[in-house]
């Protein structure tokens, strides 16, 4: 997939490809032009030439492959593939995929990035730190146990803090009698002929349960500490509080203020609910928080933001975040998330550090940026030297120097990227 990312076009190089579509055309009109100058127009090159004592027929044709030569679009043609060549090969080293030129050029070209939160920002592995039974009629263990038994059938990584806190104090789960599940919600399960609720607030009110202002009050003081709070509902009656943690990455916010330094406006989307999610956060130095999202509404957000003329890059690792990675004008996924997302996303960070996603887009644009120069160069040296081969001030001896200096030129400018490293 690398070999294919370097031989792939960027668009930018498109744009080089039609220019020279043009380019070459007009450089043989002016060829054409300057051997009809020099030829029927121009007196006695004794009085005009650079070259000796030689015929006008002569001169001619050596003013015009001078012109042909010193025009000679290697430059142009190196520009774009050279830099992209290097950026991708480096970007391999530090275990950074890009599937294609155009995943590098919209990943260097995102003015947005947005968060997934669990396993992207966060260690992804949360941990239950609280169990508040509300009533007399369950105890803590009693709580666990008929949570751990009907989440036994979710996939959710809550669902798995729940049943491997149940598993750490060798508590016996119980049979699922039956078992739903609501995407970004909660589940409804049967267990010993009791009807077992446990989901987010939204989730429980969805189903027609009222939450009295006490619990509540109790629900806004584990979010407050950033914990995301799951209710156990038995029978139509909430009997306890769950409060799940799960810790941010140690490199998470020294890699959203690079990605703000290098000029990105950040944003984090989660399903979790606000009061937590701005905790998080606020303690990754997140711009905006998008909370009690539902997994299609990612993608919904993202289209707002391009809607807005923001090209927008999301990082993302699980299932639920495949929509909004192939939404995004850059995909970028974790590699130790979920297959589906690594196939939907056009960049992949082999590791989980979020380092390593600000150095994907850092290193995207310094490659954009090499070949913005390289294309320049490439422009103006064929502009300024055109029209002095075509005055016959250059011979075709050195228009070929100069020509093959102008591809070395664009060549080591593209290879100064294997400093990325060294000089961020």
């Amino acid at each position: 997939m690398v070999e294919d990312a370097q031989t792939s076009k960027a668009p930018i190089q498109q744009l080089a490809d039609k220019i020279s579509a043009v380019f070459v055309p007009i450089v043989i009109g002016v060829a054409v032009l300057t051997f009809i100058l020099w030829y029927f127009v121009i007196p006695s090159p004794e009085s005009h030439a650079m070259h000796g004592t030689i015929t006008p027929l002569a001169n001619a044709i050596i003013n015009t492959v001078a012109v042909l030569v010193i025009a000679c679009p290697c430059a142009m043609g190196l520009a774009t593939p050279t830099a992209v060549m290097t950026g991708t090969g480096i970007a391999s080293e530090l275990g950074i995929l890009f599937k294609s030129g155009e995943a590098l050029e919209a990943t260097g070209g995102a003015d947005t990035i947005l968060f997934d939160k669990t396993g992207t920002l966060t260690v992804g592995r949360p941990q239950l730190t609280d169990i508040k039974p509300l009533s007399d009629r369950f105890s803590e263990e009693e709580l666990l146990n008929l949570a751990a038994s009907a989440e036994s059938g979710s996939e959710h990584p809550l669902a798995d803090a729940i049943v491997a806190e149940a598993t750490m104090r060798n508590l016996k789960l119980q049979a699922l009698g039956s078992f739903r599940n609501y995407p970004g919600k909660g589940i409804r399960a049967t267990i010993d002929e009791k009807t077992v609720v446990v989901g987010n607030s939204r989730f429980i009110t969805s189903q027609k349960i009222e939450i009295p202002d006490e619990i509540m009050q109790k629900m806004r003081a584990l979010e407050a500490e950033a914990k995301t709070v799951v209710l156990i509902v038995i029978d139509n009656e909430i009997e306890g509080l769950f409060g799940i943690t799960d810790a941010l990455k140690p490199t998470s916010k020294q890699a959203v203020a690079e990605l703000q330094k290098a000029g990105l406006y950040t944003g984090m989307l989660t399903g979790d609910n606000r009061i937590t999610a701005e905790a998080i956060g606020n303690q990754a130095g997140i711009t905006e928080v998008f909370a009690d999202l539902l997994p299609g509404d990612k993608t919904g957000i993202i289209k707002q933001e391009q809607d807005k003329g923001r090209k927008v890059a999301m990082v993302g690792d699980g299932i639920n975040d495949a929509p909004a990675l192939t939404q995004a004008d850059s995909g970028i996924a974790i590699g130790t998330g979920t297959d589906v997302a690594i196939a939907s996303a056009s960049v992949v960070v082999i590791s989980g550090d979020p380092l390593s996603i600000s150095q994907a887009v850092r290193l995207s644009k310094r490659t954009l940026r090499a070949i913005r120069q390289n294309l320049f160069w490439a422009f103006i040296y064929n502009i300024i030297l055109i029209p002095v081969a075509a005055a016959g001030f250059l011979h075709p001896m050195f228009a070929a120097g100069a020509m093959s200096l102008s591809s070395i030129f664009v060549v080591t400018n593209s290879l100064r990227l294997k400093n990325f490293e060294k000089k961020k």
